[in-house]
């Protein structure tokens, strides 16, 4: 005659065993592999940033998600994007801010990437530049009109480009600033100081940036021979659209 509580006992234990021990190991074996991947993304998106003259020096940050976590990856201090290998990249908690992987000193606006994946869950990417033309946008307070076909490779961005008010670098009041300016946006100026830009993940986030920096070039330059006339109406609906069916 079979035994059924013996089978029973027998499977309750090894289930018992396989969330204890084997479960939890392939878990950490998954987001070692997520991470890993991530560094390698957020390396060249810096390289990219760096070979399109969006920051100099080591100026600018870049950051992203672990997806499923309360946790981001974001470039340490006093590194030029150009020069980042993954392994220089630290991991940092988006609540406490607290280091909690890597050697290298946070950025110094860890504040402001750690608030906008705090106040904004879809959001997987933050990129922070000190591109010239929409610098000099931020510091003028004008804001930008989104206009051509820039926005068929960032349609995101016809939500509208918010201006934050002026805080200084690295503070607290900066972070709030920006995301009171971010609101449902893509992109928010900074006065004296740059642009920052998120997105779905890093290489939206770096693609909203690079076309920021496009749209403010256009931008300027159409002021020099008359003003800047906005699309129309329902042609930012459509591009709108695009965004909320196709996910872009």
């Amino acid at each position: 005659m079979v035994n059924f509580s013996f089978y029973l006992k027998f499977f309750r234990l090894l289930k018992k065993f396989i969330n204890s021990s084997v479960l939890p190991l392939y878990q950490m074996s998954f987001m070692e592999d997520v991470e890993k991947s991530l560094r390698e993304r957020l390396t060249k998106v810096a390289q990219s940033i760096w070979n399109d003259g969006l920051v100099t020096g080591t100026s600018g940050n870049i950051s992203a998600r672990i997806p499923g976590t309360s946790k981001c990856i974001i470039k340490p201090s006093g590194f030029k994007m150009g020069e980042l290998k993954p392994e220089d990249f630290i991991v940092v908690d988006i609540y406490t801010r607290t280091v909690l992987e890597g050697e290298h000193k946070p950025s110094i606006e860890t504040p402001f990437h750690t608030t906008m994946y705090r106040i904004r869950p879809d959001i997987g990417g933050v990129v922070h530049t000190h591109s010239h033309y929409a610098t000099v946008f931020g510091i003028a307070g004008i804001e930008l009109t989104p206009m051509g076909m820039i926005l068929y490779s960032a349609p995101k961005l016809a939500k509208g480009i918010g201006i934050a008010q002026y805080a200084d670098p690295g503070t607290e009041q900066l972070a709030l600033n920006i995301g009171a300016a971010l609101g449902e946006k893509y992109a928010v100026l900074m006065p004296h100081h740059g642009v920052i830009t998120v997105g779905k993940d890093i290489e939206e986030a770096y693609i909203n940036a690079k076309m920021v920096e496009e749209l403010a070039k256009l931008q300027y330059e159409v002021m020099q021979i008359g003003k800047p006339q906005p699309l129309p109406e329902k042609t930012i609906k459509k591009f709108l659209e695009t965004t909320e069916t196709k996910g872009t």
